[in-house]
């Protein structure tokens, strides 16, 4: 059989019907299928049995899970912060992203200002250097005329001790006796004289000598006597004044001498003590200035930052957020910090997963080593998810979110990974499921039946045509199925709500939820009992006539929370802010 080839001209013209035709017809099928589903759900409900799927409650292996996102963090930084000290400038710093290894120049800041300082540190050494030489010459001079001193004074007091020794005894008994013996002598030649004159007198009585002679032998005694009572004066001068005198003197001498060698102990020690004073000054000066000049060196050996480790270049105004709280970001003429954080080089090779759980569930977890919390991380850019292990919960609550829920508080929780895929950089989005506990052959619901009605839990129940709620103790919850521990049983089903069902459904039944206990002080539309006012010398006028309010007008009270005014009046603003926003809530607060 062969094909003949028909001219598309000879065909006949399909006849195209009107677009307002066809929007009619389009309309009259939705209206249609709107009456058929509306007939199905009225036939539904008027069997008794809310219309909706139904889930057959059977014990199940229950894992109940926290997923939180997060984002991936090095198990391992290290933090590099500005060295030197005040405030510098960035030179030059590593791209960020670079690979570097341990070793590489990272980042140079300014070292103008310091060589600078070097300059004057070196004059400021130099000095301290020449005047700790000068302060050692000016001890060993003092110790040379200390030890001088002190042989002169004790030169004196040895002299001053000879002399005393040598005046006791030996010139005072010399001179003693030397005066007893002159006594002595005079006695004698007193008693020769006297005999002399006795025989003189008697040779003259007989012719023999003249008168002369006599008178001659007279002017002999004589002068034997004075000599006598010369020297008798002389012994006595000396045991009683000369003596004294002398011994007094040479003691004297010796105390004195010994005073001075004390002096000159005490001052010798004391210039020594200046000297070495001056000399410690000098030395402390120089170690101060060795130790500034070593300090400006450390510094301008410090603006040439190295890489400590291999690691990848992150600046901490990426990894602190918006420039990490500075004005500008981490950028080559960036002005730093002393000890502000530069670099972050977190080493890639071990990673872990950062994220933030609320209070309620963080009471959940545990940190154990041995028998750790399973988990398992899933990496955008990953296909496969990965193990894990809850290595760390922190002890305070994270407060980066506080302005925006003062009220929640959420703990970062650490999940290290158990092997780390190549080609990861910190801060990539991660979803963590962290494994909490496992319950065995549990009967459990999905969370779309649970229907919470204040404090209490409802499920619908099927029975027959019917459906009851019953209530229920809920146990651990999952992300999508909830234990019930009280009020069901193995092979009993139950309604999976849809929005606003649950409500409705409690309503029907004629359970009524109790509307929470409101926090704040209702508004009554009464204004509160003042104490009356104290007893003034002119009565009060009239404040209410007088601010134009009428004693029918009660609907503007003074605020309870606010101080009252004179006449027991508040403002109009205030009272208007009480009304809307003291004002309690007239229906049930609850929770599909």
């Amino acid at each position: 059989m062969s094909l003949v080839a028909i001219p598309v001209s000879t065909l006949p013209r399909v006849r195209r019907l009107p677009w307002p035709l066809v929007a009619l017809f389009i309309s009259l099928g939705v209206v249609a299928l709107a009456w058929t589903a509306w007939t199905f759900i009225a036939s539904g409900s008027g069997s008794g049995t809310a219309p909706g799927q139904f889930y057959s409650v059977v014990p199940m292996d229950l894992d109940i899970t926290i997923s939180k996102d997060g984002d991936l963090q090095a198990v391992n930084n290290v933090d590099i912060n500005s060295p030197v000290e005040g405030q510098n400038t960035i030179v030059d710093i590593a791209k960020e992203g670079d690979f570097v290894h341990k070793g590489d120049v990272i980042c140079k800041l300014d070292s103008s200002e310091i060589e600078r300082k070097i300059e004057n540190a070196t004059l400021d050494l130099q000095k301290a250097q020449s005047d700790l030489t000068s302060a050692r010459e000016q001890k060993e001079i003092q110790e040379s005329t200390n030890a001088a001193n002190l042989e002169a004074a004790n030169v004196d007091l040895i002299l001053a001790r000879l002399d005393l020794q040598q005046y006791v005894e030996g010139q005072y008994p010399s001179d003693l006796q030397e005066a007893r013996t002159n006594l002595e002598m005079c006695k004698i030649m007193v008693k020769n004289k006297e005999d002399d004159l006795a025989q003189t007198r008697s040779l003259f009585s007989k012719g023999f000598v003249t008168a002369a002679d006599v008178k001659t032998a007279e002017l002999e005694l004589l002068k034997a006597k004075n000599d006598l009572d010369i020297k008798t004066t002389a012994l006595t001068v000396l045991e009683k004044y000369t003596h004294e005198k002398d011994l007094t003197d040479k003691k004297n001498k010796v105390a004195q001498a010994e005073k001075k060698l004390a002096r000159t102990q005490r001052e010798n020690a004391s210039n020594l003590a200046q000297k070495l004073a001056g000399l410690q000054q000098c030395e402390q000066s120089l170690a101060l200035r060795k130790q500034q000049y070593q300090h400006l060196e450390d510094q301008l050996a410090a603006c040439t930052i190295k890489a400590p480790q291999d690691g990848m270049v992150v600046y901490s105004s990426s990894a602190s957020g918006r420039w990490g709280g500075r004005d500008t970001p981490i950028q080559p003429g960036a002005q730093v910090r002393w000890q502000e954080l530069l670099i972050r080089l977190p080493d890639t090779s071990s990673m872990k997963a950062v994220c933030r759980i609320n209070e309620q569930q963080v009471s959940k977890l545990r940190v154990d080593r041995v028998n750790p919390i399973r988990a398992t991380v899933n990496i955008v850019g990953q296909a496969q998810p990965v193990g894990a292990w809850l290595s760390n919960i922190s002890i305070m609550a994270d407060s980066s979110q506080r302005w925006w829920s003062p009220d929640s508080k959420d703990y970062p929780v650490d999940v290290t990974l158990d092997n780390t895929p190549t080609g990861l950089k910190p801060g990539v989005s991660v979803t963590v499921k962290i494994f909490v506990d496992r319950l065995r052959q549990a009967l459990a619901v999905p969370l779309g039946s649970v229907y919470a009605a204040g404090t209490d839990n409802y499920v619908f129940v099927r029975e027959g045509h019917e459906t009851r709620p019953v209530k229920v103790d809920v146990g651990q919850v999952n992300e999508t199925h909830a234990q019930i521990s009280k009020g069901l049983t193995r092979g009993e089903q139950v309604l999976v709500l849809e929005a606003g069902q649950g409500r409705e459904l409690l309503e029907k039944a004629g359970i009524k939820v109790a509307a929470p206990t409101a926090t704040t002080q209702p508004f009554d539309n009464k204004p509160p009992k003042l104490p009356p006012p104290a007893p003034t010398a002119n009565p009060p006028d009239n404040t209410q006539q007088r601010t134009g309010e009428t004693p029918g007008n009660k609907s503007r009270g003074p605020r309870p929370d606010r101080p009252v005014r004179s006449g027991g009046e508040s403002s109009r603003g205030d009272v208007k802010a009480t009304a809307t926003t003291t004002q309690p809530t007239k229906t049930a607060s609850v929770a599909n």
